[in-house]
């Protein structure tokens, strides 16, 4: 499961990336729809990290039940 978490967010940030760089080598302002693009996908890019972070802190907690058990 980690595995496969950590890919989709190296996908995520790979994508973000890549849009900010576009939007960066432009000369105009971007449009809604890449903002809101670029937003999205980090909104996508934190619930990611959540997830990582409450599963990793629940298989850390199994262990500390598992241990004291």
């Amino acid at each position: 499961m980690q595995d496969e978490l950590g890919e989709l967010l190296s996908k995520l940030s790979d994508a973000q990336k890549e849009l900010i760089i576009l939007t960066a080598k432009t000369n105009a302002f971007p449009d809604n729809n890449t903002l809101r693009k670029i937003a999205t996908l980090s909104l996508n890019i934190s619930a990611v990290e959540a997830l990582i972070a409450d599963t990793q802190n629940r298989a850390k907690r199994a262990k500390m039940t598992k241990a004291n058990d």
